[in-house]
């Protein structure tokens, strides 16, 4: 197994002294003493987790509604969930993407 990361916070010495931020390494195996102070890049071996997406985030055209009404979620983040049922047609403004959304929604 080895791991790759990169140093992201100071306070990581070697035998050279400290090793600068941003520097990459490859190591045997992820340095979990290091813990808030690296991120793994990439990894080889038994500890590897298959990446499956955001499917567990998969929202429907009425849970995308609910956030129309949602004063607390910012419009930015309607657009994204949206954009990712309605595809490159998304409107541009709140109605209109409301209007599709609802479209949606009423379709078999």
């Amino acid at each position: 197994m080895s791991v790759r990361v990169k140093i992201t916070k100071p306070g990581i010495f070697g035998a050279k002294g400290e090793v600068e931020v941003g520097t990459e390494l490859t190591l045997k195996e992820e340095p979990k003493a290091w813990a808030g102070r690296y991120e793994v890049i990439s990894s080889s071996g038994k500890d590897k987790e298959a990446v499956t997406g955001d499917a567990g985030d998969a929202k429907s055209a009425a849970d995308v509604l609910a956030m129309a009404n949602d004063t607390s979620v910012p419009f930015m983040t309607f657009k994204s969930a949206a954009t990712k049922l309605l595809g490159d047609k998304t409107p541009a403004s709140k109605a209109e993407i409301v209007a599709a959304l609802e479209d949606l929604a009423t379709q078999p």
